[in-house]
């Protein structure tokens, strides 16, 4: 073999090495980027299908164990129940910061199965409508922070549900946030009973 092909060969090797570093740091570039906004499961309540995910706020976070804490308990407190659903509900609604997109809608699970299509859309044609993008992690788009959600004038009542008549409460939820930006401040949070689970079922801006 000759000089002029050992060097050929040896250049050929060193390219074939460069484009194999170039290619594993770009794999893992966009691997990287992508695990920004994984979101699993975290931890769930047992028998009431709430589930908390890795990527929910801070306040959903700790709202989320308070409710725990109260569905633990062999006799449920019922108003106490009904608060901090409402709380929990407000809060993952209207942190909209903490979303992906307009598709990524909160508060889901808190609703009726058979009512969740019509909540989602009406939250992707209204409130989330103009949430950008954020799968890659790179949005600059300012969007609410909620910091505190409190819950006051419970009552009990009474929802009609496909002809049937259920018990429930309503509860009134402030909402602040880390800039005010526009959005709702208070809101009227409907609740029904169905066997032992409660449901969202009315929010009224007040």
């Amino acid at each position: 073999m000759t000089k002029k092909k050992k060097i050929i060969i040896i250049i050929i090797i060193v390219a074939v090495l460069a484009l194999g570093v170039l290619a594993f740091f770009y794999i893992k570039g966009k691997n990287d980027s992508s695990k920004k906004n994984i979101n699993n499961n975290i931890e769930s309540i047992k028998d009431f299908n709430y589930s908390l995910k890795s990527r929910d706020s801070k306040l959903k976070k700790e709202k989320f164990k308070e409710l725990k804490a109260i569905l633990s308990k062999d006799d449920i407190d019922y108003e106490e129940y009904a608060n901090k659903l409402a709380e929990i509900f407000a809060v993952d609604v209207y942190d909209l910061n903490s979303k992906i997109n307009k598709y990524d809608i909160g508060g889901l699970e808190y609703i009726l199965e058979s009512e969740q299509k019509d909540f989602k859309g009406l939250m992707q044609d209204t409130l989330y409508n103009s949430i950008v993008d954020n799968t890659e992690g790179k949005r600059t788009q300012k969007l609410p922070v909620v910091t505190e959600v409190t819950s006051s004038d419970l009552k009990k009542t009474k929802y009609k549900y496909k002809d049937k008549e259920y018990s429930g409460y309503s509860v009134k939820i402030k909402i602040d946030y880390e800039e005010d930006l526009g959005y709702d401040k208070e809101v009227l949070i409907t609740i029904m009973k169905k066997e032992k689970k409660l449901y969202v079922v009315v929010v009224s801006p007040v």
